[in-house]
């Protein structure tokens, strides 16, 4: 008689997400993303403040707010950004995104997108993008369904 070996337990099969490469790829850059666009903002306030062009170009507050927002856009990709998103979408780390939510009584709001509306509004209009885009993937075709609420 022969003696049967046990079969090994299958090992659960981990399903990959179809747009995991390109929105990890779009995650790793957000950072660069907001950083550039903050030294823009910063660069071309000192320009405005520094140079007058008179009232018809710019205003010297203008130029002031493009230097504060510009420091709080590079702040941002530095402090929240780079280790909070970037880092994890190189990891394609999606369960981190699902659970780092901002709860208001049962309401779960993902972190990841109101960084990227607040890259936005820093930046003026495309610091943010990548950021918005990756969140947008995955609350709404992601890996696994966004809940909402608890």
């Amino acid at each position: 008689m022969t003696e049967e070996k046990p079969t090994p337990a299958a090992k659960p099969v981990k399903v990959e997400w179809q747009h995991a490469s390109w929105v990890s790829q779009l995650g790793k850059w957000a950072w660069i993303w907001g950083l550039i666009n903050g030294l823009i903002d910063v660069i071309w306030g000192l320009i405005l403040v520094l140079i007058p062009f008179g009232y018809f170009f710019n205003t010297i507050g203008q130029g002031i707010w493009l230097i504060i927002s510009g420091v709080i856009a590079i702040l941002i990709s530095f402090a929240i950004v780079k280790p909070k998103i970037s880092n994890k979408c190189v990891q394609k780390d999606w369960d981190h995104f699902y659970n780092w939510v901002w709860k208001l009584g049962s309401f779960r709001f993902p972190f990841i997108l109101l960084w990227g509306i607040l890259l936005e509004v820093f930046g003026y209009g495309w610091g943010g993008l990548p950021i918005i885009i990756v969140a947008i993937m995955l609350i709404f075709l992601g890996p696994k369904e966004y809940k909402w609420s608890e």
